[in-house]
């Protein structure tokens, strides 16, 4: 391998958090797992990787604490220092357990911006050790609604200061990067899994799994498979329930809709792979889509399903041709979308899914990636 690198995260390893959520009384958000993850294994297709992996526990989790341990995947070091719901002990001790574990002999440390814990210690890494350190921007701390402003803000001015960006969008760039620093966009990062046992789901199923909040769809989704009025196809959902309260009536008493809960990594693809059509109703949202790529779409085509995805012009850029597209996130919208996607002959169907899952490999593929950051950014950072 050409190098070594540190990444710190709160992504582990799949069998890890598989064992992780068990342990949660309420689950948590599972957004960040599976983008880093694959990021990850990108990267360690020609590198050695020293996973440094700051697991996130509270009150909704069993345990008080967590304890050390490492795993290792290849060439990848999954390092996890021990973790604890007090905050004094979480915080104070926090770099020092980092410190234990990391090797010192990287030119780079990737972060996630997103962490204001791990940005802190990325930076004293810099300072410590005089590497460079390169940002991963997913999203934009202003677009997510639990987080208090005086953190946001501290988020931005932290992520602002590194050597370079790896974005999902033009927007995440200009946020980020104020010090035209090096960075490549990606769309996001996808893989064709074929080695895993579908769950038994005991008839055809539209599937959605992410996000459960208002604002990215699944709301709608219920109304509208509701007016699509079909027995004999069930709606599967999966994700964290950050908005159970108002998930769970809208579920209560209909057996074609099935709440399964948050699940890994590898049975949401298993999920995915079995279902009639996967759809992502997020809707458009100006605020939202300049600064978050609609990844999940990329991991439905990439899986060779058939999908139904909202209008939106950071998708049609490459995948226009491939989605069937429903004009906006309301119910009628989104019921219509789901009839022409079941009408459609079975021709027209694998068609459809062999061109999607070839655009999003092309573009988004572990190797593409990889590629991406060995070829572009590499060798702008050693000029730097």
């Amino acid at each position: 391998m050409e190098n070594k690198y540190i990444y710190f995260t709160t992504a582990m390893d799949n069998n890890s958090f598989a064992s992780y959520l068990e342990d949660w009384k309420v689950s948590p958000n599972l957004s960040n797992q599976n983008f880093h993850n694959k990021l990850i294994r990108a990267l360690s297709l020609t590198h050695d990787i020293d996973v440094i992996s700051v697991r996130s526990i509270n009150h909704h989790y069993k345990y008080p604490k967590l304890k050390a341990k490492i795993v290792r995947e290849n060439n990848i070091f999954w390092k996890y220092p021990q973790v604890s719901r007090n905050r004094i002990d979480k915080y104070l001790n926090l770099f020092k357990r980092i410190e234990e574990i990391s090797m010192k002999d990287s030119k780079y440390i990737f972060v996630d911006v997103l962490n204001l814990s791990l940005l802190k210690a990325a930076i004293k890494y810099r300072k410590k050790y005089g590497m460079k350190i390169i940002g991963i921007c997913t999203d934009s701390p202003y677009n997510i609604s639990f987080l208090r402003n005086g953190y946001k803000n501290k988020l931005v001015a932290l992520g602002q200061s590194l050597d370079a960006y790896i974005v999902l969008t033009e927007k995440l760039n200009n946020l980020y990067n104020v010090n035209s620093k090096p960075f490549i966009k990606i769309d996001g990062i996808s893989e064709s899994q074929s080695d895993y046992l579908p769950r038994k789901i005991n008839n055809d199923y539209i599937y959605f799994g992410g996000s459960l909040m208002k604002e990215y769809g699944v709301l709608n989704l219920i109304d509208a498979y509701k007016k699509l009025a079909r027995n004999d196809l069930k709606l599967v959902i999966c994700g964290h329930h950050l908005q159970k309260d108002k998930l769970y009536p809208l579920i209560d008493g209909d057996d074609n809709i099935i709440y399964l809960g948050p699940v890994n990594y590898k049975e949401n693809l298993s999920l995915e792979k079995n279902s009639v059509l996967t759809i992502n109703p997020r809707p458009q949202n100006p605020k939202i889509d300049q600064y978050s790529f609609p990844s999940k779409t990329l991991e439905y085509l990439a899986n060779g399903c058939l999908t139904i995805a909202v209008s939106n012009e950071l998708l049609k850029e490459h995948y226009e041709s491939c989605i069937i597209w429903a004009k906006s996130g309301d119910p009628d919208d989104l019921c219509e979308a789901m009839k022409r996607a079941l009408e459609l002959n079975r021709t027209d169907r694998e068609i459809l899914s062999l061109l999607g899952k070839n655009k999003a490999m092309q573009y988004t593929s572990l190797e593409s990636v990889n590629h991406l950051f060995d070829d572009e950014l590499l060798p702008k950072l050693s000029l730097n």
